[in-house]
């Protein structure tokens, strides 16, 4: 099985090097990483390659994660990767933890796998204010796909090739927040499981989910939601 870890980025020089030591000590699955790079102006891609790990710049910040998921997915897939794991730059994601993933991929025929910090309620539970938007979209999404989800918007994610080719080639679109992911990969006949994870708070810098950008976060999830929801018949026929 042929493994890829995507690290995303932005102004990480202080995380960095941790997360890809991290990832180097426990790679247990003979996994490749790359660093998704959203436009740093600080050393993050030096360091990176330094360590010997490819690096995928955006000349400019996307202004979100969605961004930094089209370039992976397009990474993944024409590099012919079995199993795709999205992994934060910012240190809270445990490298330890990827081997839950991986057997749960490797035992089922699951397409998208949500790492959960609340099924065990283990490690970094988050902030008040964004687990209060995470605990709204965990609930409207299990209504949606019919299918218990405890982390909608967790970014430990693991996807399989047709997640990989929905996003590279069939749904040539903008993302721009995880629910759009979640919900697409759904239309196109995505099988979506969770499994318990262990996170940490980030080891250097400051979480851009502040208040204000908490409360933006919720309101553009939802505009987009409701967006998915009302496009969800001209979205099936991309698959």
């Amino acid at each position: 099985m042929k493994i890829l870890v995507a690290v995303i980025a932005f102004n990480e020089e202080k995380n960095i090097d941790l997360v890809i030591n991290d990832l180097i000590v426990h790679n247990k699955y003979n996994y490749d990483i790359v660093v998704i790079d959203n436009g740093s102006n600080d050393n993050t891609r030096n360091i990176a390659e330094e360590k010997g790990i490819t690096v995928l710049s955006h000349p400019i910040n996307s202004g979100h994660s969605g961004g930094t998921a089209i370039t992976y997915f397009n990474y993944a897939f024409y590099n012919n990767y079995d199993l795709l794991i999205q992994f934060d730059g910012d240190g809270q994601h445990v490298a330890a933890e990827i081997g839950k993933i991986v057997e749960v991929f490797s035992k089922s025929n699951c397409d998208y796998i949500i790492g959960s910090r609340f099924l065990d309620k283990n490690g970094f539970q988050s902030s008040f204010i964004r687990r209060i938007g995470i605990n709204m979209f965990s609930v409207i999404s299990s209504y949606i796909i019919k299918n218990r989800v405890t982390d909608a918007t967790s970014g430990f994610r693991g996807y399989s090739r047709l997640i990989m080719e929905v996003f590279s080639k069939k749904f040539q679109h903008e993302i721009n927040d995880p629910m759009q992911v979640l919900m697409i990969s759904y239309y196109a006949g995505a099988k979506i499981s969770e499994v318990p994870v262990k996170m940490t708070v980030r080891l250097h810098g400051k979480s851009e989910f502040t208040f204000l950008p908490s409360i933006s976060f919720v309101l553009n999830g939802l505009m987009n939601l409701f967006g998915i929801l009302l496009q969800k018949k001209t979205i099936k026929k991309y698959f």
